[in-house]
Parts: structure tokens; C-alpha cells; sequence
């Protein structure tokens, strides 16, 4: 049973049209909310790309109306623009490397082609078979950065967005291979491969635009929940993230009969520090213990900020928790801070308490805390609670 499949393309190709300036207008609306936060590059060209391939539609609409250069260089080379442009927004916006000089050589390439084909050799199969192919070799270099993209946090968008352009880079080569095959004799001919053509590209922009916002969405997701977990100083978990982790081994070891180890530290006269060298010397010296404290630490334990010059160190599945916090307490002492003129050493005290099945979150920190003052008292000292 044969199908057919035939719309007026025209008022198609202009709805796509509106439908891109829409999805412009929503990339524009998050980038409006977004414009204080001057690392979200990329944005800008996103919105800029989906107003070319709008714009670009429209002048394709007045073909016979207004000059060849207008309706078919100008509109091609907005429409080439505009995925050329989202590549270079994903590469801004994803921090990841993109090339301007090939975006502009393969639209420069095409260009030249529809020129002959439109004043030397007037062929409109020939031109439509042009911008096809131009426009996949632009879906192929976003499939590329989007596969990069991949690896990153983003991957969910990442995705959403390479299956789309997939099936778009696919079906552009067919379309090329159908129009050799047979000729349409008009842009606007009512042939199913065209009808199909604009219907997949007014799904396309849903994919190209919704991915993009659902990618700017996912990375302030990310921000957010970074900066409500990591202390922008030392770069390591805070309280709020710490306390979670310990509820959680807390919980699993009272499912699977375990226990681990908990290291409450503190640096030593660190108001002196702070006092004598300033406190720009505070934080680097905030930041350079929290490091030692990072580089002796297996992939499964914790290590977090518990407040001002606190730290707290969770090790699981163990309580043999001293050897390691004599460790950890030697290393800091031997470790000079300042600059090689006039450098210091500094020394921590630390408390260390174990949990197991019995134990509550605020048990097992006053455990922990009541050693750590026992070892206050004398200072550059390990004190084990009971």
C-alpha cells in the first residue's frame, strides 16, 4: 500500500522558520537569566545560530521574488551558518577545542559550488545536492564535538542532541543520493523527500534547542550542587557534604556489621598564623594541608572541611585508625609552608574514634571530639578515644 506523503512546502518551510525563531527566543530568555555568569560562554552563539537558519528559510521563501544572491547564496549561507555556529557555542560552552577556520572553510567550499551552480551552470538539483552535503559535513563536526562532549558531565544533553543529529546527518545523504537520482524541478517541488526534509528539521530544532537548554541546565545543576558541597577554598567536600557521607557508612555498617574509622583534626595555633603572616598565608596554608591530607588517603576514604582549621577524615571498613593519624600528623609537621626566605612549620592535633553498629552520628563525633581536646592539651599529638 503506497503512501503518500505530500504537504505544501512552503508553508511548511515557513513554519520551520517561526519555529526556529522561537527556540531562539527561549536560548535568548535562559541567557538573559544567566548573563552575570560569565563563564556560560557560548550561549550567545547558540541563540545566534537558530536565528540564521530562521532568518536563512525565510529568504528561501522568495524564490522568483527577490534576486538569486539573496534567496539562494545569502539563505544558504545562513543556513550553513547556523549549525556552524552551534558548533562553535558547544565548543565555548563545554570548554572543549573547536576550529572557527573550518567552519569558515567548509562554508566558503560550499559557497563556491552554489555559485556555479547558480550563475555558470544553472542546476537547482545540483545546488539542493550542495547545500545537503555542505550541511552534513557541518552535522559531522557537531557529531564529533557532541561524542567529545560525551565525556563530560553533560553527558545526558550530549546524548539527546548526537542521536538527533544523527539521524539528521543520515538523512541528508540520502536525501543528496535521491535528488541525483531524480531532479525536483522547482526548490518548493511537493515531493514526499522534500516534505520529509522540512517536517525532520522542524524536529530537529525541538532536539537542537531543548538539548542546548537542557545542557546549560545540567551544568548549573552541576555548579550548584558544587558549590553546596565543596569548600571553595581547599577544594575538598565541606560539612554539609562530610556529615552525609558519615550518616551513610554509618547506615551501612549497621546493615553489614562493620565499622570504620573517624580522624577529627585541627591545626595548632593557627590564629598565630594567620596573625603573623596574614591571612592570604591562612588559606594557602588551608589549602596545602588539605592536599597532604588527600595524597595519603585510599580512593574510598573522606576526607572534608569541618569548619575553620578542622578537618575531618573518614576511613572504611577499618578502625585501625591511629598508625594512619601518626602518619598524617608527622607529615604535616615535616612540611614547610611560606616562602623558602621565611618559611614555618605548623603541626596538627587529631582525635580518633571508632564506629560500629552501635555507634550515632553524634555519638561517634563526640567520641571524636572529646580525643581531639585531649590532644589539644598537648599540641602535635595523636589521642585515641576509648
Amino acid at each position: 500500500m503506497q503512501i503518500l506523503f505530500l504537504l505544501d512546502v512552503r508553508t511548511v518551510a515557513l513554519f520551520v522558520a517561526m519555529t526556529f525563531f522561537v527556540q531562539a527566543t527561549a536560548i535568548g530568555a535562559q541567557a538573559f537569566l544567566i548573563r552575570e555568569l560569565r563563564q556560560y560562554r557560548g550561549v550567545s552563539a547558540a541563540v545566534l545560530a537558530n536565528l540564521c537558519v530562521a532568518v536563512g528559510l525565510v529568504l528561501r521563501l522568495f524564490v522568483g521574488r527577490l534576486s538569486d544572491f539573496i534567496t539562494t547564496i545569502l539563505a544558504s549561507t545562513l543556513i550553513l551558518t547556523g549549525p556552524g555556529l552551534f558548533y562553535i557555542a558547544l565548543g565555548q560552552f563545554t570548554g572543549l577545542t573547536y576550529s572557527k577556520t573550518i567552519v569558515i572553510n567548509v562554508i566558503t567550499a560550499i559557497l563556491s559550488f552554489l555559485l556555479y551552480f547558480t550563475y555558470w551552470n544553472n542546476l537547482i538539483g545540483a545546488r539542493m545536492i550542495t547545500l545537503s552535503l555542505g550541511a552534513a559535513v557541518m552535522v559531522l563536526m557537531l557529531i564529533y564535538q557532541l561524542w567529545r562532549t560525551r565525556r563530560t558531565s553533560l553527558r545526558f544533553s550530549a546524548d539527546l542532541m548526537l542521536i538527533s543529529f544523527l539521524t539528521y546527518g543520515l538523512f541528508l545523504i540520502g536525501r543528496s543520493i535521491s535528488i541525483a537520482l531524480a531532479p525536483p524541478q522547482d526548490l518548493f517541488s511537493n515531493t514526499p523527500i522534500q516534505s520529509a526534509t522540512y517536517l525532520l528539521l522542524f524536529a530537529m530544532s525541538f532536539f537542537w534547542s531543548t538539548g542546548f537548554i537542557l545542557m546549560v541546565s545540567e551544568r548549573l545543576h552541576n555548579d550548584l550542587m558544587e558549590v553546596a558541597t565543596i569548600d571553595v577554598l581547599t577544594r575538598i567536600p565541606n560539612r554539609r557534604a562530610t556529615q552525609g557521607f558519615l550518616e551513610k557508612e554509618l547506615s551501612r555498617i549497621q546493615r553489614s556489621d562493620g565499622e570504620f574509622g573517624v580522624l577529627l583534626i585541627d591545626l595548632d595555633n593557627f590564629k598565630q598564623v594567620n596573625d603573623r603572616w596574614g591571612h592570604a598565608m591562612g588559606d594557602q596554608v588551608l589549602v596545602n594541608t588539605a592536599s597532604i591530607f588527600q595524597s595519603m588517603l585510599r580512593k574510598q576514604d573522606w576526607v572534608g572541611r569541618w569548619g575553620g582549621e578542622e578537618f575531618l577524615i573518614i576511613l572504611p571498613g577499618s578502625c585501625d585508625a591511629a598508625l594512619l593519624a601518626e602518619r598524617v600528623r608527622c607529615q604535616v609537621a615535616n612540611s614547610e609552608y611560606g616562602p623558602e626566605a621565611s618559611s614555618f612549620h605548623i603541626t596538627v592535633s587529631i582525635g580518633v574514634a571508632c564506629a560500629n553498629q552501635k555507634s550515632t552520628v553524634d555519638g561517634i563525633l563526640k567520641k571524636a571530639d572529646d580525643a581531639l581536646y585531649e590532644a589539644k592539651l598537648k599540641k602535635n599529638t595523636v589521642s585515641v578515644a576509648i
